[in-house]
C-alpha cells in the first residue's frame, strides 16, 4: 500500500485553506494552542523569512539589522514580544541602541511603524527583548530593525535566534529561526606592515 507523506508546506497550506473555508462560513479560527499547566503558544508558528545587516565591515557603526518574519493569521494569538539572542560569534562589548530599535508591519500599502513598549538588552545572556504596545495581531510579515552600537569587532558569521512569545502570563516562546549575518575584516591588501 502506498504511503502518503504529509510535508510541513503542505501543512500550512491546508491549514490556510482551512482558516479561508471557515471564514467563508462565518466560523471563527481556532484558539490559541493552551496546554494543561495554562501555558499559552501559538496555533500556527511564525517564521523567520529574512534577515541582512546594511553594513558588512567589522566595527563599522552606523548600521542596522533587519529581521523580517511571517506571522500568519492562523497564528491567532496577538504577539507580546520577541527576544533575539546572539548564540554564536563573540564580541564581549558588542550592545544594541535600544532606543534606536523600529518594528514596521509589511502591509500591501507599505510599511506601517509598529508601537514599541520595553525594548531591554540582557548583556549577560547576549539577548534583547523588544515588547509590542499594544500586542500586534496575526496577519501580516513583521520586520525588525535592530541598531548595535557598532558591527562586532571580530570577523566571521554570528547567529541571532529569534524566538516570538504570544500574549500570557505564561507563554510559551516559538522559535522564527536564525538570522545568518557575516562580518568581514578590512582588506588591506598586500602591503607590508
Amino acid at each position: 500500500m502506498p504511503k502518503f507523506l504529509f510535508s510541513r508546506s503542505m501543512g500550512a497550506a491546508l491549514a490556510g485553506a482551512l482558516l479561508a473555508l471557515g471564514s467563508a462560513w462565518g466560523l471563527a479560527p481556532a484558539p490559541a494552542i493552551q496546554y494543561s499547566d495554562g501555558t499559552i503558544g501559538f496555533s500556527y508558528p511564525p517564521r523567520l523569512t529574512d534577515s541582512y545587516a546594511t553594513r558588512s565591515l567589522v566595527s563599522a557603526g552606523s548600521v542596522t539589522y533587519y529581521l523580517t518574519f511571517d506571522f500568519p493569521s492562523a497564528a491567532v494569538e496577538p504577539l507580546d514580544r520577541v527576544v533575539v539572542s546572539l548564540n554564536e560569534g563573540y564580541d564581549p562589548i558588542f550592545r544594541y541602541r535600544l532606543d534606536a530599535t523600529e518594528a514596521f508591519a509589511n502591509t500591501p500599502e507599505g510599511r506601517t511603524s509598529l508601537p514599541l513598549g520595553e525594548v531591554s538588552e540582557d548583556r549577560d545572556n547576549r539577548a534583547l527583548t523588544i515588547t509590542f504596545d499594544p500586542p500586534v495581531q496575526p496577519g501580516v510579515p513583521i520586520t525588525l530593525a535592530l541598531r548595535p552600537v557598532r558591527n562586532p569587532r571580530f570577523g566571521g558569521v554570528y547567529l541571532f535566534g529569534a524566538n516570538a512569545y504570544p500574549v500570557g502570563d505564561t507563554a510559551e516562546p516559538t522559535f522564527l529561526g536564525y538570522a545568518r549575518l557575516s562580518f568581514y575584516e578590512r582588506d588591506r591588501g598586500d602591503r607590508w606592515p
